[in-house]
């Protein structure tokens, strides 16, 4: 997954849930004040050094990311640990 496939999404400026998926598989699921922002710092070039190398693998291997919209932070947090 790049840059180009992030910049095609619509992905909103509102508090919600995000998942990265590999084959409708989901390999994490993160909460976000802003998903649009949480989900672009992936795709920063240095996300090896911010993130560490489990997460870049996530990045690589990931073919999908889909979010839910949620009225709140804590709504999203509730629904990050379900």
């Amino acid at each position: 997954m790049n840059i180009k496939y992030f910049k095609k999404l619509k992905i909103p400026d509102k508090s919600g849930v995000y998942f990265f998926l590999k084959d409708k598989k989901i390999l994490y699921v993160g909460k976000a004040t802003s998903l649009k922002d949480r989900v672009k710092s992936y795709f920063n070039i240095d996300l090896i050094t911010t993130r560490g190398p489990i997460i870049v693998d996530l990045i690589f291997k990931a073919d999908k990311i889909e979010w839910q919209e949620t009225d709140s932070v804590l709504e999203a947090l509730i629904l990050e640990a379900a």
